[in-house]
């Protein structure tokens, strides 16, 4: 039972497959692009809601409860706009396409390592008491920082995609 039929327009078909070239691999990139300069630009907006100013301070190690009256030891000292400094646009883990905007942690430089953002932000527990504090004079900056800028954000992805979208559809 062989079956007689003729493919109309593959030729065309195989022209415009072959126009595409390595279409999914170079329309990520474009829109991973498109993402960081977004992300760039909240980056900013977020940094310009805290303080570049103010006094560096310490962290001392942590000491056993009750046991060590002395002065602590220092661990680090945070210089001031750490915070600030910290927060940056990076690729988001697992994705390609993806980026988050917000404070780094870690790193070699300490001018730069946002690890003490969350106690910034959400506040910490006093000592062993079980209280908590309201983090700093800058106490909740970043969140709203953040839902201020992400309905534009959201605009500007939306007209960079639908830019991308339409050039690589114009190749088919």
């Amino acid at each position: 039972m062989a079956a007689d039929f003729d493919i109309q327009g593959l030729k065309e078909l195989e022209r415009k497959i072959g126009k595409l070239g390595d279409f999914p691999k170079d329309m990520r990139k474009e829109l991973f692009d498109a993402n960081r300069r977004l992300g760039r630009v909240a980056a900013k907006v977020m940094k310009r809601s805290l303080p570049s100013r103010g006094t560096e301070f310490v962290v001392y190690k942590r000491r056993g409860k009750g046991k060590d009256k002395g002065p602590g030891k220092i661990e680090k000292t945070i210089p001031a706009g750490t915070l600030r400094r910290s927060i940056r646009a990076r690729k988001a883990r697992g994705s390609k396409v993806n980026v988050l905007v917000g404070p780094l942690r870690g790193g070699k430089n300490v001018a730069y390592d946002g690890y003490f953002a969350h106690m910034v932000e959400e506040g910490f527990k006093i000592g062993y008491s079980g209280k908590r504090s309201n983090g700093s004079r800058f106490y909740k900056r970043i969140t709203p920082a953040l839902s201020r800028i992400e309905p534009r954000v959201r605009r500007l992805q939306l007209v960079s995609y639908r830019r991308i979208y339409s050039k690589w559809i114009k190749k088919l």
